[in-house]
């Protein structure tokens, strides 16, 4: 089981290895009035396959928002599921906005992948128990 925010594959490229275990904590940054008091508990299984880096396995946050209507503060768990494919040859030097951002010199960056995959999952709008009802 590997802990740290970025995690060297390349024994997985060299046939050393057939998957490495991920468990980390990671911190995620606020967004756009989304902040997450707490690290992101991030489980993956990395696995090379057919010339691919593959990540699967999950990335839970703790995330606090306001509610759209009353400005009351809601806490809110994401869960996304991660099942992703990388070219390991590719990385953030050759195509910093590409696919394979997270990628850096034989190295997988978790902290940056945890951080995209709660981006992207969170809501567009948040609305509190009390609202939650309510159409906007």
């Amino acid at each position: 089981m590997v802990r740290g925010h970025t995690v060297d594959f390349s024994g997985l490229l060299a046939g050393g290895r057939r998957s490495i275990e991920v468990a980390d904590e990671t911190p995620v940054e606020g967004f756009e009035g989304f902040r997450f008091d707490r690290p992101a508990d991030v489980r993956l299984e990395l696995r090379y396959a057919e010339g691919w880096l593959e990540a699967r396995g999950t990335v839970v946050a703790h995330a606090v928002a306001e509610c759209d209507v009353c400005l009351d503060p809601v806490a809110f768990d994401v869960g996304v599921d991660v099942d992703e494919r990388f070219d390991p040859c590719a990385g953030r030097e050759a195509d910093p906005f590409g696919e394979g951002n997270v990628i850096v010199g034989g190295r997988i960056d978790i902290a940056d992948l945890a951080r995209q995959v709660v981006l992207s999952a969170l809501p567009m709008g948040v609305r509190c128990e009390q609202h939650s009802g309510e159409k906007g």
